[in-house]
């Protein structure tokens, strides 16, 4: 009997006895990235941060790891695009490899050890061969035994995904249809946008998850855009993007949006995630906990005020 495939073995390593989990958290935060090193080396950081979720009932709690316990790794990069480099946007375990994503410079990093960084392959805007920039990385996930890395989808550039197999082979592929008929479920016109930042596969049911981060029906405008444009509608396709619906989750608290998402190991209907806030310089990251039938399994908990894009079950 072959092996399942990676999707599968992701969402099958736990069983649904499992009440306890280990949460990793990755942090983005943009311009704050830079440090100088004791050798007076310019380089960049990003924070790695642990904590354990607890299944109580038909619901979940959070439990913080201290700092002085483990619960904080700094990472340290020393590549960088236009002077910014370390924002990182996602996790997604791959195997036995824990993989973030860099969204300025497009760098694939294996983290190893709690806080190493091995660069494993760089993603190039659009095509690949457009121009010499990063690809914005924003959401991942594991389609049967590849890796797919996605972007905002909010222009052309964007609407391109990344795959990625196990040696990290690299194909571009244009999604421009598939983020249209996204947006034309949620009745987005031109003048609007949807800003995705959270997507998974869900192997057992075949479809594409796809939580936008923001959606509007106006022309972009950035200070309304951070307090008002937050959203709360759950993406659900199936593999084409032929058939697709919506479910909402919860309340909408307009200055929030989902920036990732996972599938609980053994609990195929129920999900983690983390909502951000990014008002000038001020942000904050919440984490929640949901269903695929529209139900809040855990409240908004703040975790903090920075701002954290990337979250997976180890």
């Amino acid at each position: 009997m072959s092996a399942q495939p990676a999707d599968q073995q992701r969402l099958n390593r736990y069983s649904a006895d499992r009440d306890t989990y280990t949460l990793v958290i990755i942090t983005d935060e943009d311009h704050d990235t830079q440090v100088e090193l004791e050798d007076g080396q310019v380089a960049w950081q990003a924070t790695l941060r642990y904590d354990r979720l607890h299944r109580r009932g038909d619901s979940y709690q959070l439990e913080e790891i201290a700092p002085e316990a483990g619960g904080e790794h700094r990472l340290i990069s020393l590549i960088a695009e236009g002077g910014r480099g370390a924002e990182f946007s996602e996790l997604v375990m791959f195997g036995e490899r824990l993989l973030t994503f860099d969204d300025r410079t497009g760098l694939v990093c294996e983290i190893r050890n709690g806080n190493q960084l091995v660069p494993r392959q760089i993603l190039m805007t659009g095509s690949g061969d457009e121009c010499f920039k990063g690809f914005k990385s924003e959401w991942a996930t594991l389609k049967d035994d590849s890796l797919v890395v996605g972007s905002h989808g909010k222009k052309p550039a964007e609407e391109w995904v990344k795959q990625l197999d196990r040696d990290y082979r690299l194909e571009s592929l244009d999604w421009q249809a598939r983020y249209r008929r996204i947006r034309d479920a949620l009745g987005v016109g031109e003048d609007g946008y949807v800003i995705h930042e959270a997507a998974e596969w869900h192997p057992e049911r075949r479809e594409w998850l796809f939580f936008p981060r923001k959606i509007s029906h106006e022309p972009f405008d950035e200070p309304v855009d951070e307090r008002e444009k937050g959203s709360n509608t759950l993406i659900i396709a199936d593999e084409d993007f032929e058939d697709i619906r919506t479910l909402t989750v919860g309340e909408r608290v307009p200055e929030r949006g989902v920036s990732s998402f996972k599938l609980v190991p053994g609990r195929a209907n129920e999900c983690i995630g983390l909502k951000s806030v990014e008002i000038g310089d001020h942000t904050e990251t919440y984490l929640f906990c949901f269903d695929l039938d529209g139900h809040v399994l855990q409240e908004d908990t703040f975790l903090g005020h920075y701002k954290c894009e990337g979250v997976e079950i180890l």
